[in-house]
């Protein structure tokens, strides 16, 4: 028997229809067409709108995508198309040196959002709503910053808690994301977008249990199940708001979706996995394996690049790759490197124009010794001295009694 999972709503005069992936819907949204005939649904209406989470979960269980019915007015102001889609050049940021004053702006603003994203997470964890104007708020400073000099506030990100691993992951994934589409020229409205869907995507992580969560070592395959439940937790807790971009629902539910259909929970594949949601899985995939965790130690940008770019046509977008490895180049802030001669420092900024010579503060002698701290441009060194001053290699946090957040709590010589 045909079945009805919700009134008809009226239909919208001067109308547009546009796709949106059932991840994306929210209560109010009128629903115009399915990517399948009705015929082949227990829908009795052609055409209804949404009234619970309930209605999206029976959409989920025929349909990857649906068509939106809005007005022409909505749809001409383009606040839900994704970064990619913009019809309009992409914007061309100043590449401002960074500085005492970004440094210490960047310090007051990243100590702000990491306080905000533990006391959210601890809300959900309880139980309790998430404030999210003042998520936004918060996201919205450090767009400021970002679009200043994102190096600034990636440095910040190295200052890490290993107890406090998903609201630190989190918080460092809005970064890049801003990061990122700060690179692709996005607008700072859709950098505040990119932001608060970095900061939600994990969300749902605050449902699973503690003990498998936090557990030291590989999960069974019965843990690994319930870890797996946190894209669908997640949804539900940002569908709970309404306040909430619908971008950040979609990247919550479907951030562990990859292009080949391999991923959860529902094995998307290719196009209906929206542009944001690549993004950020680009960025969460970056992080996780850069990050320390009490259990395993954080490696080298460069290798987390490596996986990314090995896996750019199965499990990520190509073309998203490519640009990611550009944002972030080879040497990103807070790199420990050595250089040809054997030295051994910090990279504290990148060089636009010549990303595989950034500034370069040297912290060890070539026999791995505390050395008086200097700050190398290796771009003013280039094609001197046996050329000696490049990049050898790249460390990871910790080699040679180098911790990163040591260095900037102190205060860090950046100039």
């Amino acid at each position: 028997m045909k079945k009805t999972i919700s009134k008809p709503g009226r239909t919208i005069s001067s109308s547009v229809k546009r796709p949106i992936p059932v991840a994306g819907l929210k209560i109010g949204m009128y629903v115009a067409e399915l990517d399948r005939p009705w015929l082949e649904t227990p829908f009795l209406l052609q055409g209804f709108r949404i009234e619970s989470l309930e209605d999206i979960d029976t959409l989920a269980g025929y349909c990857d995508y649906v068509y939106v019915e809005e007005s022409e007015q909505q749809w001409l102001k383009g606040e839900q198309r994704t970064i990619l889609e913009q019809p309009t050049p992409r914007k061309i940021y100043p590449q401002n040196a960074l500085n005492k004053q970004s440094f210490a702006v960047a310090g007051a603003t990243h100590k702000n959002a990491r306080q905000l994203t533990r006391s959210f997470m601890d809300d959900v964890r309880l139980g309790r709503g998430i404030n999210i104007e003042e998520v936004k708020t918060t996201v919205s400073e450090c767009v400021k910053s970002i679009m200043h000099n994102p190096d600034a506030l990636l440095w910040m990100g190295k200052i890490r808690q290993k107890d406090e691993y998903t609201a630190e992951h989190s918080l460092n994934v809005g970064f890049l994301a801003m990061t990122f589409g700060r690179h692709l020229g996005a607008s700072e409205e859709e950098l505040n977008v990119l932001g608060l869907c970095g900061i939600l995507h994990d969300v749902g992580k605050m449902k699973t249990p503690l003990d498998v969560l936090n557990k030291e070592g590989r999960l069974t395959a019965e843990e690994f199940q319930i870890m797996k439940s946190h894209p669908v937790d997640g949804r539900d807790i940002l569908m709970n708001h309404k306040d909430v971009h619908h971008s950040a629902v979609d990247v919550c539910y479907s951030h562990h979706e990859a292009l080949d259909g391999s991923g959860y929970p529902r094995g998307l594949k290719d196009s209906n996995i929206s542009e944001i949601t690549r993004m950020i899985t680009i960025c969460d995939v970056y992080d996780a394996i850069t990050s320390e965790r009490v259990y395993k130690q954080g490696q080298s940008s460069l290798e987390a690049l490596k996986v990314l770019y090995q896996n750019r046509e199965t499990k990520f977008d190509n073309r998203l790759v490519t640009e990611f490895i550009e944002c972030i180049g080879l040497y990103p802030p807070g790199s420990i490197v050595e250089l040809k001669n054997g030295e051994v420092g910090i990279v504290i900024s990148t060089n636009y124009r010549h990303r595989h010579l950034p500034k370069v503060l040297i912290v060890r002698d070539s026999n791995k010794m505390p050395t008086k701290e200097n700050v190398i441009n290796l771009e003013k060194k280039a094609g001197s001295e046996n050329n000696l001053y490049v990049i050898n290699t790249v460390l990871p946090n910790g080699s040679h009694g180098i911790r990163i957040e040591k260095y900037i709590k102190r205060g860090l010589t950046i100039e």
